[in-house]
């Protein structure tokens, strides 16, 4: 069984429409989605905007099911640089906490690289960025060779203007900024379970001008690529 996690029901409303067979079921107080999609047996299920609301759904959600694999599908914003536009597909190769740290006169540092007191026997020690699964990627990447691979972002404060984007994409090198993703890169290495992050493009990072944004084209592109992937899966 595949885990399709989104953080809102606009990011799977086309999904939904192509579950056969589905039943719906609850997750704490939520409603979660299973049936057949393109023949092959899925659990759907949001996990809120924000890294805490992700984090604590997704773990509910892997308590109570044990799927194969995770698929986070979503919008996502583009970086300078990444030359992806909107309606375009990026694949997560790395995920990494944008904002966790502490902004200084002489710029940013990242809270792994306070020396901060921590016992790994007590609480998990921080860490800044996760690795997606590198096999899950390549298969992905041949079935989908246009979607664009990087480091993807995942920030609570977005950059809203020019300058912020700028600096947080020449600090991380990230190509598509989010708000979950690092979240749930992390409950899933936890879980000792791969995960396959993919967006569709929705906006340019560094403005709010609405006439830049089309989330709907975004959520609407993402859908399709997990489709293709789905529709691609290899047989065991």
């Amino acid at each position: 069984m595949i885990l399709i996690l989104a953080a809102t029901p606009l990011e799977t409303a086309l999904l939904r429409k192509r579950i056969s067979s589905q039943q719906t079921s609850a997750c704490g107080s939520y409603q979660i989605f299973n049936g057949t999609l393109q023949g092959l047996e899925v659990l759907l299920a949001h996990g809120g905007i924000g890294t805490v609301n992700m984090a604590s759904q997704l773990t509910t959600l892997l308590h109570e099911h044990s799927p194969q694999t995770v698929f986070l599908v979503g919008c996502g914003g583009s970086y300078p640089g990444s030359q992806l536009q909107i309606g375009n597909l990026a694949l997560a190769a790395t995920e990494i906490y944008g904002d966790l740290g502490v902004m200084t006169a002489e710029g940013f540092i990242p809270l792994e690289q306070l020396k901060l007191p921590q016992d790994h026997s007590l609480a998990p020690l921080v860490q800044q960025q996760f690795d997606l699964d590198t096999d899950l990627l390549a298969w992905a990447q041949e079935i989908l060779p246009e979607a664009v691979c990087g480091p993807f972002v995942t920030l609570n404060c977005c950059s809203g203007n020019p300058e912020m984007s700028e600096k947080i994409a020449q600090r991380t090198g990230g190509i598509c900024e989010n708000m979950e993703g690092a979240a749930a890169a992390q409950v899933c290495s936890a879980f000792d379970l791969p995960l396959l992050e993919l967006r569709g493009i929705s906006n340019p990072t560094g403005t709010r001008d609405p006439e830049q944004w089309d989330i709907i084209k975004g959520a609407e592109a993402a859908q399709l690529g997990i489709l293709e992937l789905l529709q691609n899966w290899p047989v065991a």
